[in-house]
């Protein structure tokens, strides 16, 4: 037994005993490398269908790398073609109530802030003996006065219109001097003990100029009323 143990091994020997060493290793080495697939598989070497149905999850996914797609780019031109059609049905339906206000008639047809004339409320003027003249509007041409006289004898209220323009008409009366004012009309209480209230009311009045300018007025005045010794309240168009 001792012989044999110190007998040397043969080639052939050694040469097994070195092919199986080399193949336990390279197996080895073969196991080690199936751990890191990167190495063992080619870059886009793979086809789709060679992956199972439903294992590809957004963990594997690079999500900022991925493009927008087409349904999503179409749901943005959704999003605003639907605040753009909101826009333009509120705009219909509001020019539709206009219309209906308007009862379907163009803006044209009715009369704008511009086209009213006036005293904007009631003008209330304070009399004085030799008489206190306001002017109380003016519209194209034309010029209305109001003279508030307060004395002894009573209080006196005066209305005067005037066009710059020569032969106009003012109240029925053809004026050929332009500048020339015309009495429209008084408003007095002669009751000096007692004043009274005094109004002269439902007057109208009408001015046209050679020009084609024209008023037509409508108004009221009055004497010790209102908290005024005079007071004028007119409105009209042009």
């Amino acid at each position: 037994m001792r012989n044999v143990l110190r007998r040397r091994p043969s080639a052939s020997m050694v040469v097994a005993l070195a092919a199986l060493v080399l193949g336990a290793s390279g197996t080895a080495v073969a196991a080690g490398s199936l751990i890191s697939g990167d190495k063992l598989i080619k870059k886009r070497s793979l086809s789709g269908n060679r992956l199972r149905d439903h294992t590809v999850t957004g963990k594997q996914v690079n999500l900022k790398k991925l493009g927008k797609v087409p349904s999503a780019k179409d749901a943005d031109h959704a999003t605003t073609a639907s605040t753009a059609d909101t826009a333009t049905n509120a705009t219909s339906a509001t020019n539709a109530t206009n219309a209906s206000n308007l009862g379907g008639q163009p803006a044209s047809s009715f009369l704008t802030g511009a086209n009213r004339i006036g005293t904007n409320g009631i003008a209330k003027v304070s009399g004085t003996a030799s008489g206190n003249t306001v002017t109380l509007f003016t519209v194209g041409p034309f010029t209305i006065t109001m003279t508030c006289t307060k004395t002894g004898s009573g209080t006196t209220l005066k209305m005067f219109g005037s066009s710059s323009e020569a032969n106009s008409v003012i109240n029925g009366n053809l004026v050929a001097t332009a500048g020339t004012p015309q009495d429209l009309g008084p408003t007095t209480d002669t009751n000096t003990a007692t004043p009274n209230f005094s109004e002269n009311g439902d007057v109208n009045i009408d001015f046209e100029a050679p020009s084609g300018a024209q008023a037509v007025m409508v108004g009221a005045t009055g004497v010790n009323s209102l908290g005024a010794d005079c007071w004028a309240n007119w409105v009209g168009l042009h």
